[in-house]
């Protein structure tokens, strides 16, 4: 199940287009390793994605607080609800007598997820700190 950030994903911001680039090659690398491997290491690249989603979800929350975005309750939302899910599969994951989680299902959750998040969510609060920046440069004139 492949996950490649691709220019249909750019949100205009280089900085956030850059971070997304990194989440979607530890997603991808994630989703590609899960085939074939062992409990551990499924476990081991939950770890790697939550770590970096945690680092880039900061970076994103930080820039929509300075920038007073609108929609930031709602983004965060869905931020704390990822990392919830997340957390949630790294325990069942982690239980030592269940099954642990189905790599296919794993892969599509969070695949959707990650596609849908930057295509609205993330292109929303883009546009916003955009026009912001726009703003900024017209009354600095």
């Amino acid at each position: 199940m492949a996950i490649r950030w691709t220019k249909t994903l750019s949100v205009g911001i280089p900085a956030i287009d850059e971070q997304h680039k990194e989440l979607f090659r530890r997603a991808g690398a994630f989703l590609d390793g899960l085939a074939g491997k062992s409990r551990q290491e499924v476990g081991i690249l939950l770890s790697y994605l939550r770590s970096y989603a945690v680092i880039h979800f900061g970076e994103e929350e930080d820039a929509m607080r300075v920038a007073r975005y609108p929609g930031y309750a709602r983004h965060k939302a869905q931020h704390d609800q990822f990392m919830r899910d997340l957390l949630a599969l790294s325990r069942e994951q982690e239980k030592r007598r269940g099954p642990g989680v189905d790599p296919k299902i794993l892969g599509a959750r969070v695949k959707s997820w990650l596609v849908d998040h930057v295509q609205s969510t993330d292109a929303d609060m883009a546009d916003f700190l955009i026009e912001r920046a726009r703003g900024r440069r017209a009354e600095d004139r």
